[in-house]
């Protein structure tokens, strides 16, 4: 018998109360049977089947994708967005000059050199790059 299967005897002291506030969670139910539902729905809620030929759809795919092209390209060219842009960029100047979000965290790993009259370079130098005081 594992140590764990054993009433603790310092838990069996405390009594076990019934608070009648308590209330468990209940499931949930619905109000409807669905199963007498779905056999009598009529034919008129079944979509109908739509012939649809490749040229058809492949139309369609070029105005969406047109859509899309110009839509990008408004935004892109719009003077309001541009003009947020610069806001924004003022924004940030005002609030850490020289700042700039091109070079932040970039990590990059450090090459150790090893000179003849340095002694041997061990791994983890060799992994975070060496460091003196």
């Amino acid at each position: 018998m594992d140590d764990t299967e054993r009433p603790d005897p310092i838990l069996r002291q405390v009594p076990l109360i019934n608070n009648p506030a308590f209330q468990p969670p209940k499931a949930i139910t619905l109000n409807a049977n669905y199963d007498v539902l779905i056999p009598t729905l009529s034919n008129t809620v079944v979509p109908p089947k739509i012939n649809l030929a490749d040229e058809e759809i492949q139309a369609w795919l070029r105005d969406i994708k047109s859509t899309e092209f110009q839509i990008q390209n408004a935004i892109e060219n719009d003077e309001d967005v541009k003009k947020y842009k610069q806001w924004i960029k003022t924004q940030q100047i005002k609030v850490a000059p020289g700042f700039s979000f091109d070079g932040v965290m970039q990590p990059h790993k450090q090459e150790v050199k090893v000179s003849k009259n340095e002694e041997e370079v061990n791994e983890l130098d060799k992994v975070f790059g060496k460091t003196s005081i």
